[in-house]
């Protein structure tokens, strides 16, 4: 593992007061109390899931101090924040605004993953319902210009915010949200290249701009054209869409199979860096309704992912570093996720397996950087 191949890990920030959805779930609820309701759906399944640490509020700077240490004592070079604006304004960002970036010495980097999905009303899903949407996620031109002003100013200036290869790393969710929303094809290039300008002439130096989805509709050179450096996914749940209705829960391995093979294919298929994401597991089903029959379907009603053991998961880890270094300039490998509870996705210890899948990642790094020798 080449000295500058780095680890960074997706961080959800859903657990602390958000006032602006009480007004749909009521004061002080957080995503913890959907995993406290989590059942068991099958013999072996492992809900509720408790975390060893206890049900954290995020805000709070011990905690979110704590955390910071266990990610880069396990490897992790930066938190990947799932970065939320709707209607013009902050949604899940205070842990970020008020309390990471306010800590003394956080000992670990952060950058900014714009999560530009729709929000919708999942805290239960109900099987059959449609959920309420709450806020689009696409925004157009006037509203991107004004939402990368305030991330200009906020955060790239801030110390710990994560560059690679001396450029701000910024992930755009999903490319075709972004594209449509700011008026086509032409309309976002002019945007991205805007957007690289300002945040230059403010004094930033250069955009590393990402992707995770979204692209399937262009091809990989209009892709290019639009400006974006690396593209990558969230994690493996691309494959839920070949699963049967039935089929409730899928194998760690056949999953890290198919996800692997699907590296190596978009890294032939597309003119940039594939970055690889490495998922921990699966398990959304504390988003639906406990009462209601799990069936598989768009999200959350996802498979439930089985044999998901730290011995695996550190494999996968190996495999990724593996995969990067052969990239000629990005050499990053993103993990899903540090703190998705309610997609059964984390790393934070738990109940089941303590802290295993933190020391399989850091055996995995370890191990890699024992063994490399850096590119000339």
């Amino acid at each position: 593992m080449s000295k500058n191949t780095e680890v960074a890990a997706i961080y959800f920030p859903s657990w602390h007061d958000e006032p602006r959805r009480n007004a749909w779930l009521g004061d002080g609820f957080t995503e913890w109390d959907l995993i406290k309701a989590g059942k068991p759906r099958f013999d072996g399944h492992y809900q509720p899931q408790i975390p060893t640490l206890g049900y954290l509020d995020e805000t709070l700077p011990e905690n979110m101090q704590r955390s910071c240490d266990l990610a880069s004592g396990a490897g992790i070079d930066a938190f990947l924040w799932d970065w939320y604006w709707y209607d013009g304004a902050d949604f899940l960002n205070r842990p970020l605004n008020d309390t990471f970036m306010n800590l003394p010495a956080p000992g670990i980097k952060f950058a900014l993953m714009w999560a530009n999905h729709d929000w919708v009303g999942v805290f239960p899903g109900n099987v059959g319902e449609t959920a309420d949407l709450w806020w689009k996620g696409a925004v157009d031109h006037e509203e991107f210009v004004r939402m990368t002003n305030i991330v200009i100013e906020r955060y790239f200036p801030h110390p710990e915010y994560w560059r690679v290869d001396d450029r701000a790393w910024f992930t755009i969710f999903r490319l075709n949200e972004f594209v449509n929303g700011v008026g086509g094809f032409v309309a976002a290039q002019d945007a991205l290249e805007d957007f690289r300008a300002r945040a230059r002439g403010a004094g930033m130096g250069e955009l590393h701009l990402n992707t995770m989805g979204g692209y399937e509709d262009y091809t990989p050179e209009q892709i290019a054209e639009l400006g974006i450096d690396t593209v990558g996914t969230y994690g493996w749940t691309e494959q839920w869409a070949e699963v049967p209705p039935t089929e409730i829960t899928f194998d760690y391995a056949t999953w890290r199979e198919n996800a692997e093979q699907h590296w190596h294919k978009e890294r032939v298929r597309h003119a940039l860096e594939f970055v690889p994401a490495v998922a921990m597991g699966w398990d959304s089903s504390t988003r639906v309704n406990q009462n209601d029959e799990l069936v598989v379907s768009d999200w959350p009603y996802y498979p439930i992912v089985v044999n998901n053991t730290p011995e695996a998961f550190g494999e996968a880890v190996s495999d990724a570093i593996d995969f990067v270094e052969a990239n000629e300039h990005t050499r990053v490998v993103t993990i899903n996720a540090w703190n998705e509870w309610t997609e059964g996705s984390y790393l934070e210890p738990d109940s089941r397996t303590g802290d295993a899948h933190l020391r399989a990642l850091a055996a995995a790094i370890d191990l890699a950087r024992e063994t490399s020798v850096s590119p000339k």
